[in-house]
């Protein structure tokens, strides 16, 4: 096959099914980088906003490379999956891996995409799956699926997986920067996949068994989730104990070996909240219990639980009745700088809010959108007259916020909840108003 020269020369057409949080940007990069490109997406806005070259996704220098790439003409958008692999000689499939309700893994939107992918599936085509997906799926669901348009995988068509590796503020550098691993059906199909991104990433491309490859996607989030956990359950007891854990962690992570995560108001995203049950799931077909994975699941998932406990007992410590309290939640996204809701921790904080009969209303300088209760850009129509103000996500601008000037605008006996530890307690204080953390 001589899609690895194709690739080297940049003259292989690439195909991107999914143009979310990291296939639209795993597409600009390439154009980029001197590769023709099609993106695909059952979005028909996202499509519409990327062929006006328009980023239809918030992200720091994306908006520039996809007008770019789209004047150049080396960028445009479909809604068929299958128009874009008939285009391509490369295809990476971007899309979600969600769960089901019973935690298990639900791979219906890469199914339906990998059926369209075999629909135009020919001989020499590259395929790269960056999903996240479950252990033996490649093999076991991926390759099936692909093998149905009559093409055997590793003989007539190359497959590989390489999941990806980047988080939204950061995706373009990390794309361009971070080491990559490439788990391929055979050695042929994991060179090409390997040549590829090493036209992406100045970073190391390691090559492994996909088994493998598998492995390590769901491993580094679970590592990432488990020691979150752990910060969490030493916030709860430094609570308890009238002790600061931020103090306590700062200081512990000056050991060489002591890297703990911080405390927080919960755990969200498409990736942290569900790559554990990928391990979980498989441990259970096996008869295995992954007992402190489970147990970082559960109480990852019990700190928005925590923060609602935080509000309920600031109210009645005041007198105040859940009916006739406002809330002014700061905060939509699941992380700081994003627009990026999924998962995210502030939704069940303002769902059981909403369903105690508390007024709730919500502001986010980056997403545009609550989970069902009152909405507002205007901070200071936010915060007025609220008894509560309670920060779920760490954006700058709430790092940088005036309490100065909004501290008239709140209740004479408000209290402030800091979800994320981002503003200096003696200021709070300094103003009059009580102020209660996680882990303080």
């Amino acid at each position: 096959m001589d899609v690895v020269q194709k690739i080297r020369d940049r003259s292989a057409a690439v195909a991107v099914v999914g143009l979310g949080y990291v296939g639209l940007p795993t597409a600009a990069v390439l154009a980029a980088r001197g590769f023709r490109v099609v993106g695909a997406d059952i979005n028909q806005a996202v499509v519409a906003s990327v062929n006006r070259g328009e980023s239809p996704i918030k992200e720091p220098g994306l908006e520039e490379l996809v007008r770019k790439a789209v004047a150049e003409g080396r960028l445009r958008a479909v809604t068929s999956a299958r128009e874009a692999t008939q285009e391509g000689d490369v295809v990476i499939v971007v899309v979600q891996t969600p769960i089901d309700e019973e935690k298990r893994p639900d791979l219906s939107a890469l199914r339906s995409a990998l059926e369209e992918v075999a629909a135009a599936l020919r001989r020499g085509h590259l395929i790269i799956i960056e999903s996240t997906i479950p252990p033996g799926a490649t093999r076991n669901v991926i390759a099936p699926i692909l093998e149905s348009s009559g093409l055997k995988a590793g003989e007539d068509f190359l497959l590989a997986y390489s999941p990806e590796r980047a988080i939204p503020t950061r995706t373009l550098e990390e794309i361009q920067s971070n080491a990559r691993i490439v788990g391929g059906l055979n050695e042929e199909s994991a060179r090409a996949a390997a040549a590829l991104y090493r036209c992406l990433t100045s970073g190391e491309v390691y090559q492994e068994s996909v088994e493998v490859v598998e492995v390590v996607k769901l491993i580094e989030n679970t590592f990432r989730d488990v020691n979150i956990a752990l910060a969490n359950e030493l916030a709860l007891l430094c609570e308890a104990m009238g002790v600061d854990v931020l103090r306590a962690i700062n200081l512990a992570n000056k050991h060489p070996r002591v890297n703990l995560h911080m405390p927080g108001a919960g755990v969200g995203g498409h990736c942290l909240p569900k790559d554990p049950y990928f391990l979980i799931n498989e441990a259970r077909k096996r008869g295995l219990k992954l007992s402190l994975i489970e147990a970082a699941r559960e109480r990852n998932d019990s700190m928005p639980l925590h923060v609602l406990r935080k509000i309920e007992q600031a109210l009645k410590s005041r007198g105040k009745s859940l009916s006739s309290a406002k809330v002014a939640v700061l905060g939509i996204a699941y992380k700081g700088n994003t627009d990026d809701t999924r998962m995210s921790p502030a939704e069940p904080v303002v769902r059981a809010l909403m369903e105690r009969g508390v007024e709730v209303i919500s502001h986010d300088p980056h997403a545009k959108q609550d989970f069902g209760g009152r909405f507002s850009s205007n901070l200071k129509e936010v915060v007025a007259g609220a008894d509560v103000l309670v920060i779920l996500t760490d954006h700058d601008e709430y790092k940088r916020l005036s309490l100065e000037e909004l501290r008239p605008l709140l209740k004479r006996d408000a209290v402030v909840i800091d979800g994320r530890r981002i503003l200096a307690r003696e200021e709070v204080e300094r103003l009059g108003m009580d102020y209660l953390g996680v882990g303080c």
